[in-house]
């Protein structure tokens, strides 16, 4: 959608040239939110879609952002479309246009010296009783390079998300807030380099009607019509916050097939999976319910919280059988064996504790991770324990004897998910770093990562039949893999919310996905 409106208030350039002075007025656009403002630059573009480069504090708000471009055109931006650079304060605004609009000319950040002549521009609000929004250029000089630039020049708020440019006119970082320089009272101006986000965009596939920049080494998606797919058959509104966990129970005559979820609100929510109908809300825990399971004779509900307990549930009578204590902190994952006897649970504190389902007795207590536990997985056959953490690393545990057998290592951020095919063969790890990792489990070794999120992965599964990976992220999509090939063979996106879990049936005819706005999607297989 676009409107024209009379043109902008123009504060001449500092000290610049011609040059700088004109491309840097073309390339900055200005960003208005109902709440949130600021500045941004036009970075890229193919055919009539524009990507504009902005810092995520300045859209991080679930609202609609308008951008105004140099001719004061304006142009609708949900923030549903945005996207996001995980750990990085970059997020980019996509729309469409058939006006030309000039593209900034990327620079090489990295090859940056200290007293470089540079230049700032944006757009923050004029002094005075009008307060309206103005567009300022202002010229200094590095004092620092690196992923993180500092310099000299005066920048005002309403200013982030402006380009930076350097005397040849090419964009080397986007300008972010002004800091304290150490311990002094003098202010500093700092930006975020353009390789720091060059790096990650390169990653970024963005469908087949959008682009990536042209420099990126990105296999596209494969949009063809083999393989597995799934179509959206239910939505289940949920009433107890935001869904940390979902698992799936096996059918039985009496209930069927369920589905249960661990809510922010310390409650555990289980549904109906033929006609979505609430049957239980078991109450318990005092605190948010990280985590969910169900043993494979779908006779025992599992859920670990934050307060740092277990608790296992009749799913005849829907009542607590036991709590099991010991961790010193939330408990934030489970698994069970499949012999339906064994219990692992990971927690904050860093450790990994291994329990008898049945009599609740601790059998072992694991250390070896460095941060908490976030992630557990045991193998089809029982011998061998996956557990992911905070430390960056995946550990390989005898189940039987709690003796480490490996540790792999590869991921940028957190390990948040973990997930053994069939087989025993293939090990699939998502990352908060919006990767996912694909390993040789008994090699040990990376076969390759696959790259398509732009937020964290925070829920992996592989299909029965070892074929298919499924990534679930907060970038609210759900990515469906060809471990064939290992490329994206479909992106399935319902989700307003950030998607915490996926769950598949053992069948792989259904999955269900929750997110952080109480929303579970119920999806079955074409």
């Amino acid at each position: 959608m676009c409107t024209a409106v009379t043109a902008a208030i123009v504060v001449p350039a500092i000290a610049s040239s011609p040059d700088v002075n004109r491309t840097i007025a073309e390339i900055t656009v200005r960003i208005d939110g109902d709440r949130r403002g600021g500045s941004g630059v036009i970075a890229y573009k193919k055919g009539n879609r524009y990507y504009v480069l902005t810092n995520t504090h300045v859209v991080n708000l679930p609202e609609t952002y308008t951008i105004v471009t140099e001719n004061g055109t304006r142009y609708s931006v949900d923030s549903g479309d945005i996207l996001y650079m995980p750990g990085v304060d970059l997020a980019v605004l996509p729309f469409t246009s058939n006006a030309e609009y000039r593209v900034a000319q990327l620079g090489d950040s990295d090859r940056l010296q200290e007293g470089e002549v540079i230049h700032v521009a944006g757009w923050p609000r004029s002094g005075g009783s009008l307060r309206q929004r103005i567009f300022i250029h202002t010229e200094g000089k590095l004092t620092q390079g690196g992923a993180a630039l500092s310099y000299t020049n005066l920048v005002r708020a309403g200013m982030s998300g402006g380009p930076i440019l350097d005397s040849h006119s090419r964009l080397i970082g986007i300008n972010r807030l002004v800091r304290l320089e150490g311990d002094t009272d003098k202010i500093v101006a700092s930006g975020v380099a353009i390789n720091s986000f060059l790096n990650w965009w390169q990653t970024v596939p963005l469908g087949p009607e959008s682009t990536v920049p042209a420099n990126a080494n990105v296999t596209g998606p494969d949009w063809g019509t083999g393989g597995v797919d799934f179509a959206l058959a239910q939505t289940i509104e949920g009433k107890n916050g935001s869904i940390s966990s979902v698992a799936i129970s096996s059918a039985n005559a009496r209930q069927g097939q369920l589905v249960a979820s661990g809510n922010s609100d310390g409650t555990i929510s289980v549904w109906n999976l033929a006609d979505g109908k609430l049957i239980a809300t078991l109450r318990g825990h005092e605190k948010p319910v990280n985590a969910v399971v169900i043993s494979p004779d779908g006779k025992m509900l599992v859920s670990g919280s934050d307060d740092n307990t277990i608790k296992i549930w009749n799913m005849s009578s829907w009542e607590l059988e036991r709590s099991l204590t010991g961790h010193a902190l939330a408990v934030s994952a489970l698994a069970i064996a499949p012999d339906g006897q064994t219990l692992v649970s990971g927690s904050w504190d860093k450790t990994i504790k291994i329990w008898h389902l049945t009599t609740g007795e601790l059998q072992e207590t694991i250390a070896g991770h460095a941060a908490l536990v976030s992630a557990l997985t045991i193998s089809p056959d029982g011998r061998v324990l996956a557990s992911g953490s905070q430390d960056k690393t995946i550990r390989l545990w005898h189940l039987q004897t709690a003796q480490p057998l490996g540790i792999l290592r590869g991921h940028g951020l957190s390990v948040l998910s973990i997930a053994i095919s069939t087989d025993g063969q293939t090990l699939a790890s998502g990352s908060g770093d919006g990767t996912i990792g694909i390993w040789n489990l008994s090699k040990g070794e990376r076969i390759t990562t696959l790259r398509g999120h732009t937020d964290g992965v925070w829920s992996v599964k592989i299909s029965p039949d070892g074929r298919t990976a499924i990534s679930g992220s907060w970038d609210r999509s759900i990515k469906l893999w060809d471990l064939s090939t290992m490329r994206l063979k479909r992106t399935l996106e319902a989700h307003s919310g950030y998607i915490n879990s996926v769950a598949l049936s053992g069948d792989g005819l259904i999955l269900v996905s929750g997110d952080w706005n109480s929303k579970i999607n119920i999806w079955r297989r074409k």
